[in-house]
């Protein structure tokens, strides 16, 4: 007979295997989804903790000017700054063969 009980770990766990958690799972106020989401989704925020799956929208971008952006442009990630950057010129981006598209 399963007996349901709370416990407490007062200096910290370790799982040297697996581990399945049923139901709600939520760690240091973050709440994760209790269910997958589809093929090419993303895990997202509401702000409050909340995590949950969905697809990324060109809106999720707003910090980018997309106005200047032409036909066939680039969106290119500056790690500096750590934003998007609407780009129109190719000769100027850095593209490399590290296993991402170029």
């Amino acid at each position: 007979m399963a007996v349901k009980k709370n416990f407490i770990v007062k200096s910290g766990i370790e799982v040297a295997d697996s581990a399945t958690i049923g139901g709600v799972f939520t760690a240091s106020g973050i709440v994760y989804p209790t269910s997958d989401g589809v093929a090419n989704d993303v895990m997202k925020t509401n702000g409050s903790g909340a995590l949950s799956f969905g697809k990324l929208a060109i809106s999720d971008l707003d910090d980018v000017n997309l106005t200047s952006l032409e036909d066939q442009g680039l969106l290119v990630y500056d790690s500096a700054t750590s934003k998007w950057i609407a780009s129109n010129d190719l000769v100027s981006q850095d593209i490399t063969s590290d296993g991402g598209f170029y």
